[in-house]
């Protein structure tokens, strides 16, 4: 393994970001198309941070900033490149963007059978809130 270099992602690279994303196991939601990470790279691109290893995309994370809290979101690292603290390594850097950005507290949404995800982020010193219930609603095109 080379040194593990990180950078932005840049939309040109989308689809070895899909192949990661698959490769990693993620759930591939509706705005993960291109024409959402699209609209994502044009408000947070610095929060959206691949970790590269020689020339190989190897991991990648994309941060999201609300203005009060900081949000982690596909939190990816390829099987061959797991247990080698690549995660860490890119979750340090995006907690460091968040927190110039003035975020004091990070969340982040994880699926309860992902347990080596919530393993991960309890090492990290990241706390289950049991008390709080994740709710959603996917929108259609209304002609918006």
């Amino acid at each position: 393994m080379s040194p593990i270099r990180i950078r932005e992602f840049a939309i040109s690279e989308y689809d070895s970001l899909y192949n990661l994303w698959t490769e990693a196991g993620l759930i591939i939601r509706p705005g993960d198309d291109l024409g959402g990470i699209g609209l994502k790279l044009k408000r947070d691109s610095d929060l959206f941070l691949l970790a590269i290893d020689g020339n190989e995309l190897v991991a990648s994370v994309m941060g999201g900033w609300d203005g009060r809290r900081g949000w982690i979101y596909h939190l990816a690292v390829k099987p061959s490149h797991r247990r080698q603290g690549i995660a860490r390594i890119l979750l340090a850097e995006l907690e460091k963007r968040l927190a110039k950005k003035g975020a004091k507290k990070i969340n982040a949404q994880i699926y309860k059978s992902n347990t080596n995800s919530l393993r991960f982020f309890d090492e990290c010193g990241y706390q289950i809130h049991s008390d709080l219930v994740m709710i959603g609603k996917e929108l259609k095109n209304r002609g918006l």
